[in-house]
């Protein structure tokens, strides 16, 4: 299974008062969080999409931060290294702001990032206004160090209004999210790969001229779909080789299926078919009517976080089902990834004591973010400078109990890797009971 998962979790209804903290996370398979970053303001600042890239040759966390409201963002995208340092804030340019739904780092260490324009235009043709108001979806490239706009790509400028299935409205306050864009995968450095929720449709974008070089889905699909490979609602699209494509089928909301799926999906550009491949279902029939995505890991693994329902799976190469989490019934999470990292915080151990029945004391020990602790070593004694080993204990989690023969009052707390290396120590506290 993956080393470890990761996660953006959040209430359904964000305008609410909350009693509880949201923000990125990392968890092991088992269960324990690894690294958790509360958000100081849940509401304005939510956190989505977490995972791993590479920046500057480096492994990096990511995540979009901001706004979230009628199913996009206006926020920025945050990069951060191994010791959870901010390195980089990416905005967006010519008066757009980050759009929550897509984030990639390219090789050039360039960020592809989503973003919503409003403008107004004829939507008669759709029952619409004359001068109705629509949002299209944005794409920007846009150079990391400098903040230089470097590639932009606008729906309204390639694909019609009639392809949506949203309907247009005669009412001059709506708006209509025509596009819905959800995902980017950079497919070479002169060819992308977009999602549209709202046209249901994918479609591969040649970045010198912006033209669409095929449509995968929708109304004007330019493959003829064989059995169970036609998709609604999709997020998450991106390519496997050069002829594959990998997919979040949400199939709702409305529903026209009845249950997500997980879908990869063989092309033929020369006969124009599009058969399956695999399709990975939920054992609950999960239909989730927002959100979610698949990944795939380097051993072949398939990762699905089922967006609006609140759950995450793990799959084996052939379609087993490995691992199958589910958060609280309130909580959902954007995506869902699987990955390796190797977090190294630059804050230190927190230690806290209490008394146990056997007369001695219970240290409590956590170090948010730290991966390679194996054990901890305790060390006790009646001055600061008289400490002695007293207990070792391997990591239990996030929180380990450790059980000490000691009044102390002074306690610390020492982290060991798997080596026997001492990777950080604990301020020296003194007992307070």
């Amino acid at each position: 299974m993956a080393p470890y998962y990761f996660l953006t979790p959040k209430a359904y209804t964000p305008s609410a008062p909350i009693n509880y903290q949201v923000g990125p996370m990392i968890i092991e398979p088992t269960g324990h969080v690894v690294w958790f970053q509360p958000s100081a303001q849940p509401i304005q600042k939510r956190a989505m999409d977490l995972r791993v890239q590479t920046y500057r040759g480096q492994p990096v966390l990511t995540w979009y931060e901001g706004k979230s409201a009628n199913g996009y963002g206006k926020g920025t995208a945050k990069i951060v290294d191994s010791h959870y340092t901010t390195v980089a804030t990416i905005k967006a340019v010519g008066g757009l702001k980050v759009d929550l739904h897509e984030f990639r780092i390219t090789s050039r260490d360039t960020a592809l990032i989503t973003a919503y324009r409003t403008s107004t235009t004829d939507l008669t043709a759709i029952r619409g206004l004359r001068r109705g108001t629509i949002v299209s979806g944005v794409v920007q490239e846009i150079d990391i160090a400098t903040g230089r706009l470097i590639f932009s790509w606008d729906s309204l400028d390639h694909v019609s209004p009639e392809m949506t299935y949203k309907k247009a409205s005669a009412d001059p306050t709506t708006q209509l999210d025509y596009f819905h864009i959800n995902s980017i995968d950079e497919i070479d450095e002169h060819t992308l790969l977009i999602s549209s929720r709202n046209t249901c449709a994918v479609y591969k974008i040649d970045k010198r001229t912006g033209k669409i070089i095929w449509q995968l889905g929708g109304k004007k699909s330019d493959f003829e779909h064989q059995v169970g490979t036609r998709f609604y609602y999709q997020h998450s699209a991106s390519m496997v080789g050069v002829d594959e494509v990998l997919l979040f089928d949400n199939g709702g909301s409305p529903a026209m299926e009845p249950q997500s799926r997980a879908l990869r999906l063989k092309i033929n550009t020369d006969a124009h078919t599009v058969t399956m491949v695999r399709s990975l279902t939920h054992p609950a029939k999960l239909l989730s009517v927002t959100m979610g995505n698949v990944n795939q890991l380097t051993n072949g693994h398939y990762v699905v976080g089922w967006g609006s329902e609140p759950y995450f799976s793990e799959y084996a190469a052939d379609g087993s089902l490995l691992l199958d989490a589910k958060m609280p019934n309130n909580i959902q999470s954007y995506r869902a990834f699987g990955a390796d990292w190797i977090g190294n915080p630059t804050d230190k151990p927190a230690l806290a004591v209490g008394t146990n029945a056997a007369g001695g004391a219970t240290v409590y020990i956590s170090w948010n973010g730290a991966t390679r602790v194996a054990t901890w070593r305790v060390r006790a004694g009646g001055t600061k400078a008289g400490l002695k080993h007293h207990a070792t204990a391997a990591r239990q989690g996030f929180e380990t109990a450790v059980a000490v023969n000691s009044t102390g009052p002074y306690f610390q707390a020492l982290a060991v890797d798997k080596n026997g290396h001492e990777l950080g120590r604990s301020e020296i506290v003194k007992a307070t009971v």
